[in-house]
């Protein structure tokens, strides 16, 4: 497989806008219920009523300009041929949604003292939704829509059917996840420092002078893979 990553649009650190809003959204809350002493009990059950805490949006796009081993024994079928003859390459547009749910057994906060108290975080979920996959013809230079039918004919032939073409998407789908593990290992320091701008600006709403932030038990685990993109499923 190979791959070039030919932009990532931005990645949305939540810490600064979002922290806005997190403030805004529980000033009134936090009002009545600040943390006093050992008031434990009222700054967990608040923070938890956060429930999934989106800390980090990206968007990118990717090229896939060689598909020798890519989408497993479909792949090396329809799209070998596709690539090296016709010189084309597989445009995947795609978005990563990363959050933390703050109702989860893993998250856990220990009174420091002093309105100060230690939170271990739980596990970074995230989710990968494909917006679009296209063609794009390197002859021409011209962008076409992934499995158009008039395209499918001309260039997979009749074989090509509907199983062939749902064996295709599943292996995109897998596609899109290999792809977004290796943006993932470029991005995790981003998205660690915006979790700790959220949570301490909501620790802070709901009363707390400081905290401290615990992310050694915190792992980056995919919850899903979607295809939201255009479907143009190719007729038997």
């Amino acid at each position: 497989m190979e791959f070039t990553l030919i932009v990532l649009v931005f990645g949305i650190l939540l810490g600064v806008g979002g922290a806005i809003g997190i403030r805004k959204l529980f000033q009134k809350k936090s009002s009545k219920t600040p943390v006093r002493g050992h008031q434990m009990y009222s700054f967990v059950e608040n923070m938890k009523s956060v429930g999934e805490l989106v800390v980090f949006k990206a968007f990118t796009k990717e090229i896939v300009t060689a598909a020798k081993h890519w989408f497993g024994g479909v792949g090396k079928r329809y799209l070998t041929w596709l690539v090296s003859n016709k010189k084309m390459a597989i445009v995947f547009e795609f978005e990563l949604n990363f959050w933390y749910d703050l109702k989860s057994p893993d998250f856990t906060v220990t009174d420091a003292g002093e309105r100060t108290f230690t939170i271990k975080m739980p596990q970074c979920l995230y989710d990968i939704s494909i917006r679009r996959i296209s063609l794009y013809d390197q002859q021409k230079a011209k962008l076409l829509p992934w499995l158009l039918p008039g395209l499918v004919s001309e260039f997979f032939g009749t074989s090509f059917n509907e199983e062939e073409h749902n064996r295709l998407m599943d292996e995109a789908l897998k596609q899109a996840s290999l792809m977004a593990d290796q943006l993932i290992n470029r991005l995790s320091s981003e998205i660690e420092k915006s979790a700790r701008q959220n949570m301490e600006t909501l620790a802070k709403s709901f009363g707390a002078k400081s905290v401290l932030l615990d992310f050694s038990k915190s792992k980056m685990v995919e919850r899903s893979v979607t295809d939201a993109s255009p479907q143009q499923v190719a007729e038997a």
